[in-house]
């Protein structure tokens, strides 16, 4: 059976592909805007959510930038295969193998905590006191949404805020695995129910964990990583005990 067509990681992998093309023919290049969310949706006839995915997708491969409230730019010229960066080709490696199949989620906490620790610490040892505006901005926008209307949107802005930590790192290469394995995750992370109790929680935990970034502390870092990263997995162990709703 073609994966190509059956995950919404191979979806968004496509999608990139085409963002790659629309740039090229664009002429655009490093510091030009793309398009918005929605105008790029129309340009391809696809959903804005599934633009956002892309663009979380090309920004872990180092083709574009998203700047909270001023939208997305080109970061790099789209160069031949051969000429294409370790990191970017271990991210493309690592995605075809988990479109293959389908992926334990809880492997993919596992994995994710692995990551983000080491990223983190990394991050706070080298960032610079500007490197933390657009983790801030990030942080002001999630805490802006109501909590009603917290869905697709919120996820989008927790994983900008986790991916734009990795890119702090300096780490390209294990920045990238992380937005693969992100990639792999959003999906079941929409589909979680979050209570009024929950989204104070988590931003209390991002808070912290943009603190610790502030105060350079690698290991405060990691371990409100870890803190934040348990409830998630808390959270996914609930959503699977719930029995489905039958008729």
């Amino acid at each position: 059976m073609p994966a190509a067509t059956a995950t919404p990681v191979a979806g968004s992998c496509t999608l990139v592909a085409r963002l790659r093309d629309f740039i090229e023919a664009q002429s655009l290049q490093p510091g030009d805007r793309l398009p918005s969310i929605r105008e790029l949706a129309e340009q391809f006839d696809v959903k804005t959510g599934a633009v956002r995915d892309a663009l979380l997708n090309a920004q872990g491969r180092g083709l574009i930038k998203v700047l909270p409230r001023a939208g997305a730019f080109v970061e790099a010229l789209v160069e031949p295969p051969a000429k294409s960066t370790s990191a970017a080709r271990l991210g493309t490696r690592l995605r075809e193998l988990l479109a293959a199949e389908n992926q334990n989620v809880f492997h993919l906490l596992d994995a994710r905590e692995t990551l983000e620790t080491a990223l983190i610490a990394e991050a706070a040892r080298k960032r610079q006191v500007e490197d933390l505006y657009s983790l801030r901005d990030i942080l002001e926008q999630m805490a802006s949404i109501p909590p009603k209307d917290r869905g697709e949107n919120y996820v989008r802005l927790d994983v900008e805020f986790h991916l734009e930590v990795a890119r702090l790192s300096g780490n390209a290469v294990m920045a990238a695995m992380l937005s693969v394995v992100m990639e792999e995750l959003v999906p079941h992370l929409k589909e979680l129910r979050w209570s009024a109790r929950r989204h104070t929680d988590t931003d209390k935990s991002h808070a912290r964990l943009y603190s610790a970034l502030v105060e350079g502390d690698a290991l405060q870092a990691q371990e409100e990583t870890r803190n934040h990263l348990r409830h998630a997995y808390q959270s996914l162990l609930d959503r699977v005990r719930q029995p489905p709703k039958i008729g």
